[in-house]
């Protein structure tokens, strides 16, 4: 899993191709409440390459941290040509105040268009 920082534009991509550790999670975790700190509200962009499960009590940890977290994301944006990631990431978008948008691999340029260009 690799993370990035973009701080001119409030923006963290993180970029997924493998299964999510806790060891991931234990390393990205404070380093995005640091960033969020620093910043106020964020926004996020998900590359998803490749997604080969996640460690069986990272779910329960990560839907802790994202009730705790969500408020501080404005805008996230989700990339995968994983046919089933969109309709998931539609769903859990419109259960929240985020915005939140798809797109497809291809669409990666578009995705950070739209959260470079996106106001709160």
């Amino acid at each position: 899993m690799d993370y990035k920082e973009c701080p001119e534009q409030q923006l963290v991509e993180l970029r997924i191709s493998q299964k999510v550790t806790e060891h991931d999670f234990d390393i990205i975790a404070p380093k995005l409440e640091a960033f969020t700190a620093q910043h106020g509200r964020i926004k996020f962009l998900e590359v998803i390459e490749n997604f080969e499960g996640m460690a069986a009590g990272l779910i329960f940890k990560g839907i802790r941290f994202d009730i705790k977290h969500l408020k501080h994301i404005s805008h996230v944006a989700v990339v995968s040509d994983i046919g089933w990631m969109s309709p998931l990431s539609k769903a859990a978008g419109a259960l929240v105040s985020t915005k939140f948008r798809t797109f497809s691999m291809d669409q990666l340029g578009e995705a950070r268009h739209w959260l470079s260009t996106a106001e709160e």
